[in-house]
């Protein structure tokens, strides 16, 4: 085979040698820096015209996001904060600063940038079990409930806050949070389960629906829709009447109450007691309207109905001046050590029920919502460990289980199964 010899290259011909060597131009230090500025402001104008650019895009979302806002919060399950003559007589209460509500010793949940950083290392570290794989809910029998005596007091849960209660031949409904979502939002905090231990479609008529403030796990527009025509009055924390009425509720079956104030309702006594909470559905309503536990009294029998609260003085007073208690239902859940102040542990509503003199307790915000970063059942296993600790008796009937005050009450850790 013959050897392949690679043709030699004529540099003098080849047209590699018109760029060999290589020119440069000699310029003064003077014409290096006219140059060099001329560069600089070229660059200057390129960037300055990019940020004016920028800017006005920024500007343009930011007013697109402002629009769709404004028209988001004026979606009517948002409700409508207090105005006009209505504001100008809530800011007559001794709990008004004039701006807003504030709770006794103007108590507020306040955020440091520690706090803020520890929530956000809890969310990273939640708990598998914030929500049951699955959750029973029973079904009272009706027929029970239209044939129950007029000296009867009977208690089905809903789970969460929601009760109906029976007392003395009136039927009652406590935070009827009965929608789907705790959330003005469909696709946002959905119920563990559809189910419901009486559907609205089945309830009697109501003779009243007491309110503790207006959360959205605790008043919920689809289900005052639906129940506004047939309920005889509502019974609210001041300010709450806004919402109702925007809603479509008569103004004259609206009863707004300050804290100590109370209402009857057929020989039933209503009073608005204090709790350490704050209030607001929307970005520019925190603390419009009032926040409240409840006393209920009937002919025989006495119930506290706490709302939402952080621990605080103003349980043992209420003890002292309307206890002792036969059923207090107390707040036990969605609570977190970085927001102590507006929502208890369950150890301190173990303490609180003490402190209002309960002959039992029920713990109650829990078991519907996934609303903190604890497990579904870990607030009725820490509340039932102290109250074994402290002697006080507590109930713990099943989603739906209607049960009378005037009998045993449940007692079963239905939770586990």
């Amino acid at each position: 085979m013959k050897r392949q010899i690679m043709p030699s290259l004529n540099w003098k011909n080849s047209s590699i040698n018109t760029f060999l060597p290589l020119k440069f131009p000699l310029l003064t230090l003077s014409e290096m820096r006219a140059a060099l500025h001329t560069h600089i402001c070229v660059l200057m104008k390129r960037l300055l015209k990019f940020f004016k650019r920028l800017l006005v895009i920024l500007v343009v979302l930011w007013l697109l996001v402002f629009a769709a806002g404004c028209v988001v919060l004026r979606l009517p399950q948002f409700g409508q904060k207090p105005k006009g003559d209505h504001l100008e007589q809530l800011k007559l209460s001794k709990q008004h600063n004039g701006e807003n509500f504030e709770n006794a010793g103007g108590v507020a949940m306040t955020m440091t940038a520690g706090k803020f950083v520890r929530i956000i290392k809890a969310y990273m570290n939640q708990p598998d079990d914030k929500v049951p794989e699955t959750l029973e809910v029973l079904n009272p029998n009706m027929a029970d409930i239209r044939n129950a005596s007029d000296t009867m007091v009977a208690i089905t849960w809903y789970g969460h806050s929601a009760f109906f209660v029976e007392m003395d031949g009136k039927k009652i409904l406590l935070d009827p949070m009965l929608g789907e979502h705790a959330s003005p939002f469909s696709w946002s905090i959905k119920r563990f389960t559809k189910d419901l231990a009486i559907p609205i479609d089945s309830l009697p008529e109501i003779d009243a629906i007491i309110l503790s403030h207006d959360h959205y796990d605790h008043l919920d527009y689809p289900t005052i829709l639906k129940l506004k025509d047939r309920v005889g009055h509502f019974y609210v924390p001041l300010g709450i009447g806004s919402h109702l009425e925007h809603w479509g509720v008569e103004p004259e079956k609206i009863t707004e109450l300050d804290w100590w104030q109370n209402a009857m309702v057929d020989g039933i006594e209503l009073i608005c007691t204090p709790s350490q909470h704050f209030s607001g559905r929307g970005l520019n309503d925190r603390a419009a309207t009032l926040w409240s536990s409840w006393v209920i009294k009937g002919k025989t029998k006495k119930l506290f109905f706490s709302g939402d609260s952080g621990y605080f003085p103003g349980f043992k007073e209420i003890g002292e001046k309307h206890g002792p208690f036969d059923l207090v239902l107390i707040e036990c859940g969605q609570y977190n050590v970085n927001w102590q102040e507006i929502h208890m542990l369950p150890e301190e509503s173990a303490q609180a029920a003490i402190d209002l003199r309960a002959k039992t307790a029920m713990p109650i915000h829990w078991a519907m919502f996934e609303l903190s970063i604890h497990s579904w059942t870990e607030p009725v296993e820490r509340v039932s460990v102290k109250a074994k600790e402290l002697g006080l008796p507590i109930t713990t009937p099943k989603i739906g289980e209607r049960f009378s005050l005037d009998k045993p009450l449940p007692n079963t850790t239905w939770w586990r199964n």
